[in-house]
């Protein structure tokens, strides 16, 4: 089976060369079938993916999570293998997978947002407005550790709630939310752990509703994540379902898994085992401290 690499020129920008040239390195030494691609203005990630779509291969997206789900949404009814190569600024979907992922081949669920997909997490409000403020980041000017983080306190003091109408399980929600998470792994924003029971595998999606907030409430919530607090909060709704409906009387912005949609309607259900992950520990590591070795 074919290794094919494809590398977000966009996002490595000029680390592209390093990258690409640590990736052969390994490849060689491993006696890999092996091929890099690389996305650019004239050669887009679904163009260069059309290219496979009749052929049974690995397709390891090297980038973040956004570079991750653009190769996604492009193999999707194909025969070939989702794998990666974490190298962007949050990579929340390796973080989930070194939690709940064995080492190989994995079946996992997907979800579809209106006809796009996504395979860790998706978010409303606040969330949405912090993954996808590209000058945070993307900003070349902060530490890449940094860039959520600044970005939260940016939206943290001038995010205004949301109206949504959210219709899960035959129950209908309509309030002003702070956020709203559709969890399918578990962590999102560089590694606030949100989705904290959540599983890829086990067919159902966790739904965290935050109706309005007050700062001080929104900064407990936020630093109570990791440990789990939020899940036996007051403040915090958690529905397990296989789908759900999320309206809005005017346009807002989701982020899916690191990518901007928006709309005012978003149809959201799972698909069971409807993509297969390729999860290789060991060839991250290589590539990783090729990277290192050659800083």
């Amino acid at each position: 089976m074919k290794y094919v690499f494809l590398l977000n020129s966009y996002s490595l920008k000029d680390k592209l060369n390093t990258v690409k040239k640590a990736i052969e390195d390994i490849c060689i030494t491993k006696e890999l079938d092996y091929k890099i691609e690389i996305n650019s203005e004239h050669s887009s990630t679904e163009e260069i993916l059309k290219k496979y779509k009749n052929s049974s291969n690995v397709i390891m997206a090297v980038g973040g999570d956004g570079t991750i789900n653009r190769v996604l949404n492009g193999i999707v009814g194909t025969k070939n293998i989702l794998g990666y190569v974490p190298y962007g600024t949050g990579n929340d979907f390796y973080r989930s997978n070194k939690e709940l992922l064995q080492e190989g081949f994995n079946k996992i669920d997907l979800v579809n947002v209106n006809n796009r997909y996504f395979i860790n997490v998706a978010c409303f409000g606040i969330d949405a407005e912090i993954g996808n403020n590209n000058d945070f980041v993307h900003s070349k000017f902060i530490p890449k550790k940094l860039r959520y983080t600044m970005s939260l306190l940016y939206h943290f003091l001038t995010y205004k709630d949301r109206e949504y109408t959210i219709k899960i399980n035959d129950e209908v929600y309509k309030d002003l939310y702070t956020t709203v998470t559709v969890c399918n792994g578990k962590y999102y924003g560089g590694g606030y752990k949100i989705g904290y029971n959540s599983l890829l595998d086990d067919g159902l999606i966790d739904v965290y509703l935050v109706p309005k907030l007050n700062k001080i409430d929104t900064a407990k919530l936020i630093l109570g994540m990791n440990k789990g607090k939020h899940e036996t909060s007051k403040k915090v709704k958690k529905i397990p379902t296989t789908n759900l409906i999320i309206t809005s009387p005017k346009e807002v912005e989701c982020n899916l898994d690191g990518e901007l949609i928006v709309d005012k309607r978003f149809d959201i259900s799972i698909i069971p085992d409807g993509i297969e992950v390729y999860y290789d520990q060991k060839l991250i590591d290589d590539i990783q401290k090729k990277l290192i070795k050659t800083k």
